[in-house]
């Protein structure tokens, strides 16, 4: 337990420390660019530091250009775990909450990641029009339809609200599973515990399927296909 207490300090501070550096980067005329490459060093270091084993497994799933990431919510380490386990920088499209946090706030926003007012529809459709344009210029834009941290590593409903993005940009929607993240930092904990983490990314939905359904039905298809990965790696998903 001392051993993870002071790998906890040591990630806060690394935390503070990239904040601050992304956001020097971009105001000394590096831009997004050098802000998003500072963060996504943060993101590999936060989780090497923290000593847990991760599998990722299905990147040939990828496509190329740009995509959008469907994923379950464990844990506030889900965000560098996954750009941990993607070679390709990854914007993550998030409530405004988290652009409110002291520095790293800052720094996500200023490497390119977009945060949603979603009590404010046109804050809303003018966010969603920017991670369209990032999608169209091949970026991989990540989404948490539950919209919260799971208490148990259980897969909650998918907000049908949060893939308006698929519809409007027609990019391809590739279902993306967490594990083990809700038991490395169990929500309202403060302190890191040891797990094994995991990222398996699934096949994306074909072109019908995006063409033909309804906000609600993709967001059906989705969490079903990771309720099946959640199942067959043994994990907690439950329908």
């Amino acid at each position: 337990m001392i051993l993870y207490a002071l790998r906890s300090a040591v990630i806060v501070l690394l935390t503070a420390g990239c904040s601050a550096m992304a956001s020097l980067a971009n105001s000394l005329g590096g831009g997004e660019a050098a802000a998003s490459r500072v963060m996504c060093w943060w993101g590999k270091a936060f989780i090497r530091l923290g000593g847990w084993a991760v599998r990722v497994d299905g990147m040939e799933h990828l496509p190329p250009g740009g995509a959008v990431l469907v994923s379950n919510h464990q844990s506030l380490i889900d965000i560098p775990l996954l750009l941990f386990a993607f070679r390709r920088p990854v914007r993550f499209l998030a409530k405004r909450e988290l652009g409110k946090v002291p520095l790293l706030g800052n720094a996500m926003a200023v490497a390119g990641n977009l945060f949603i007012d979603r009590d404010d529809p046109r804050d809303a459709v003018r966010m969603l029009r920017n991670a369209s344009a990032r999608l169209s210029a091949g970026d991989l834009v990540s989404i948490f339809p539950e919209g919260r941290r799971t208490l148990d590593g259980t897969i909650g409903e998918f907000k049908p609200g949060a893939f308006q993005l698929a519809r409007m940009s027609g990019a391809p929607v590739v279902p993306v599973y967490i594990d083990g993240g809700f038991r490395a930092l169990p929500r309202g904990a403060r302190r890191f515990r040891p797990a094994r983490l995991a990222v398996r990314v699934l096949p994306p939905l074909s072109q019908e399927e995006r063409a033909q359904g309804t906000k609600e039905r993709i967001a059906e298809a989705v969490r079903e296909r990771i309720l099946s990965a959640a199942s067959a790696a043994g994990g907690e998903g439950r329908g």
